[in-house]
C-alpha cells in the first residue's frame, strides 16, 4: 500500500506541474514503464483515487480525487506524527543528558562540528539553564564542559574526539 500511496504522490506532483501530462510522462516521472502506469492507473481508478476524462478520442486527462487527496492527506499525517514522536524522544533524551552532565558539575554544553538536531541541543540547554558553545572539530576539547560531536563529522573526526572524552551525539539518542 505504501508504493501506492508513494506512486499516487509522483502522480499528483507531476499533475501540479503538467495538468495535462501524459500516460507517457506520467510513467517516465515514476520511473516505471507505460505498460505498468496503464494498470497502476485503472487499480487507481477502481480505488477511486484517479478520475479520467476524454480530452479528444485518443488522449486522456487524469485528476487526483478527494479519495485520493484523502489518502496522501493520512499519509503526511501519518509521517508528521512519527516525526513529532521522534523529535519528541530525541528532545527527552537529549534534556536528561543535559540535566545529568549538569548534576555532575558541567554549566556548559560544547557541540564540536555540525548536527541536524542542535536545535534540541540549545532548547535542553536553554530549559536547563547550561551554555551552548558551537566549536569546529579541529578545536580544543573543553574538559570543563559536556562535550558533543555532531552527527556530521567526518568519521575520522568523530573517532579522535570520542577518543578523547566527547559524547557522539548518535549515541546519546540511540540509547
Amino acid at each position: 500500500m505504501n508504493t501506492d500511496v508513494a506512486t499516487l504522490q509522483n502522480i499528483s506532483d507531476t499533475l501540479k506541474e503538467e495538468p495535462l501530462a501524459s500516460q507517457r510522462v506520467l510513467a517516465e516521472n515514476a520511473g516505471m514503464s507505460i505498460g505498468l502506469m496503464n494498470a497502476v492507473i485503472k487499480r487507481f481508478v477502481e480505488r477511486g483515487w484517479i478520475m479520467l476524462t476524454n480530452v479528444n478520442l485518443r488522449k486522456f486527462s487524469y485528476a487526483i480525487t478527494p479519495a485520493g487527496i484523502a489518502e496522501l492527506t493520512a499519509r503526511s499525517q501519518t509521517f508528521a506524527k512519527r516525526t513529532f514522536a521522534i523529535a519528541n524522544k530525541y528532545n527527552d533524551t537529549l534534556c536528561n543528558a543535559v540535566a545529568q552532565a549538569k548534576k555532575d558539575g558541567k554549566t556548559k554544553l560544547v557541540l564540536y562540528g555540525k548536527s541536524y538536531i542542535k536545535f534540541l541541543l540549545v532548547y535542553a540547554c536553554q530549559t536547563l539553564n547550561v551554555t551552548f558553545l558551537e566549536k569546529d572539530t579541529a578545536d580544543p576539547i573543553e574538559s570543563d564542559a559536556f562535550c558533543v560531536v555532531g552527527e556530521q563529522c567526518a568519521e575520522d573526526d568523530i573517532e579522535w574526539l570520542t577518543e578523547n572524552g566527547c559524547v557522539n551525539l548518535l549515541d546519546l539518542i540511540e540509547e
